[in-house]
């Protein structure tokens, strides 16, 4: 990458969020789909009458089948540019997963998925393959990234626009309205759901709207607090609850701090610090400040 801005895995400060681990790999959402999409190719090569049945078709959904309106961006028939396809969603979904959280990021799938899949059904319409997904994703990405540069440091926004401008351009010149309007929707649905959840916020023409969990994903976790009385909430093994009273000293409060500090630096991390707002720089500074004397 040139000058000073570099692509980076997400931090580890944190900031893996993973459902389960395997020996020493993190089983997050984004692994998953990625897995089940590479099984769908050996599903194809064994049976493609089984393989279909996870594809959306809207007569089918219509008629009971209603597990295709989650599978359909599952199923992909094996190809290399499919398989590029898959690692292009693992690549860009880590990193919106990243920021989200487990939680969330499994709600921006299912509404990326579904919404888009009602509109299939309704229109009689099919479709298949993680591409649906992937696009979606990486224009999160980008609308979180803008100036993040890719190869001959074009910048993302440019590739982006390319990339959306060439399907769309495609789909009409193939008479596909139906899977056009489902192209459209998942873009809008994902990057929507994205900003609700506390990403993009460059984008304040774009009103939040009020979605299951909503809020920062991961900094706006809820603690659980201690019910009625002090020590262990009543059938609770989690641990014991010391009543206070607490400290008031300013040791006590970097954890939020901190936490917003990591999230500005990931961000130096993919686009250098040209591309943090005049409020992202101005928080930095100030809970940097917060943090050095708390920890005096």
């Amino acid at each position: 990458m040139p000058g000073r801005y570099r692509f980076s895995m997400p931090s580890s400060r944190g900031h893996s969020d993973p459902w389960f681990r395997v020996g020493t790999v993190d089983v997050t959402t984004t692994i998953i789909v990625a897995f089940l999409c590479v099984v769908s190719f050996f599903v194809y090569a064994a049976d493609k009458a089984t393989w279909i049945y996870g594809a959306l078709i809207g007569t089918e959904v219509k008629h009971g089948q209603v597990w295709r309106l989650v599978t359909w961006p599952l199923l992909n028939q094996p190809d290399i540019w499919v398989a590029v396809g898959i690692a292009i969603f693992w690549w860009f979904g880590k990193q919106v997963e990243a920021q989200l959280g487990r939680v969330h990021y499994l709600w921006l799938l299912l509404l990326i998925t579904l919404i888009p899949a009602a509109i299939g059904t309704f229109l009689d319409t099919g479709a298949f393959g993680i591409r649906w997904l992937e696009i979606p994703i990486f224009v999160i990405f980008v609308c979180e990234n803008p100036k993040a540069p890719f190869f001959f440091g074009i910048q993302a926004w440019v590739l982006a626009v390319v990339i959306v401008g060439i399907d769309i351009l495609q789909l009409i010149g193939d008479r596909l309205s139906e899977q056009l309007l489902m192209y459209v929707a998942a873009i809008v649905v994902g990057v929507w759901t994205a900003r609700s959840m506390g990403m993009i916020n460059d984008f304040q023409w774009l009103p939040k709207i009020k979605l299951p969990g909503g809020g920062r994903g991961r900094s706006g976790r809820k603690r659980r607090s201690a019910g009625g009385g002090g020590g262990r909430s009543s059938g609770s093994s989690g641990p014991v609850v010391v009543d206070g009273p607490w400290p008031t000293t300013p040791i006590y409060r970097p954890m939020q701090d901190q936490a917003e500090v990591d999230q500005i630096l990931d961000k130096i991390a993919l686009v250098g610090m040209e591309g943090l707002t005049a409020d992202e720089k101005k928080r930095l500074n100030e809970a940097s400040k917060r943090l050095r004397k708390g920890g005096n």
